[in-house]
C-alpha cells in the first residue's frame, strides 16, 4: 500500500512563487494562442510539418525552462518567435551537413498535394526552399507572419534596410521561380 502526502506550497509575497505561477500561466496561454502561427512559420522555414512541430515544441520548452530569466513577460512572444527561428536555423544547418555527407536517394518519396489549395502551397514551399536562408527568413517573417520591417529586423538581428533588401530580392526570385508576379 502506497500513501502519498501532498504538502501545501504557500506563496508568500516577495518569495517569487506567486509571480512564477502567474508567468507560467501567461506562457501557457501564449503557447495556446500562438501555436498555429509559430507552427506555420516553422513549416515555411523547414518545409516539414513534423520537424516544424518539434521545433515549436522545443522552442516553447526552452522558453518555459528559462522563464525565471525573462525580465519582461510582455516580450515572451518575441522571445518565443526568436527561439523558433533559431531552432529552424539549427535544423537547416544540420540538414545541410547531413545532405553534404549522405548519398542522394534515387527517388524522391514525397508526393505533391492534389488539393487545389495544397498545390499552390506545395509549389510555394518548394520555391521558398530555393531561396537563400536570409531571404527565405525575411519573406516568411515579413509577409507570412506579418511582422513589421522593424520587428523582422529585430528578430533576424539585422538592419531594416537589410530586411527590405532581403524581401525585395526574395520576392523577385520567387516571381522568377513561380513564373508569375508574387
Amino acid at each position: 500500500m502506497t500513501v502519498s502526502i501532498a504538502l501545501p506550497v504557500t506563496a508568500w509575497p516577495g518569495d517569487g512563487l506567486a509571480a512564477m505561477d502567474e508567468l507560467t500561466s501567461k506562457l501557457t496561454d501564449l503557447y495556446q494562442e500562438h501555436y498555429r502561427q509559430l507552427l506555420r512559420i516553422a513549416i515555411l522555414l523547414v518545409d516539414d510539418r513534423a520537424t516544424a512541430e518539434d521545433i515549436v515544441q522545443d522552442a516553447y520548452v526552452r522558453v518555459f525552462d528559462s522563464r525565471s530569466r525573462l525580465r519582461d513577460p510582455d516580450k515572451a512572444l518575441a522571445f518565443l518567435r526568436q527561439a523558433v527561428l533559431n531552432r529552424a536555423r539549427s535544423m537547416l544547418r544540420r540538414r545541410l551537413i547531413a545532405k553534404k555527407y549522405q548519398p542522394k536517394l534515387a527517388v524522391e518519396d514525397r508526393q505533391p498535394d492534389d488539393t487545389g489549395r495544397g498545390v499552390d502551397r506545395a509549389v510555394l514551399a518548394a520555391a521558398l526552399t530555393k531561396l537563400p536562408r536570409r531571404q527565405r527568413e525575411a519573406v516568411v517573417l515579413r509577409y507570412y507572419a506579418d511582422l513589421s520591417e522593424a520587428r523582422t529586423a529585430e528578430v533576424m538581428g539585422c538592419s531594416q534596410g537589410a530586411v527590405k533588401s532581403y524581401c525585395s530580392r526574395g520576392v523577385s526570385r520567387l516571381s522568377d521561380l513561380l513564373g508569375e508576379r508574387v
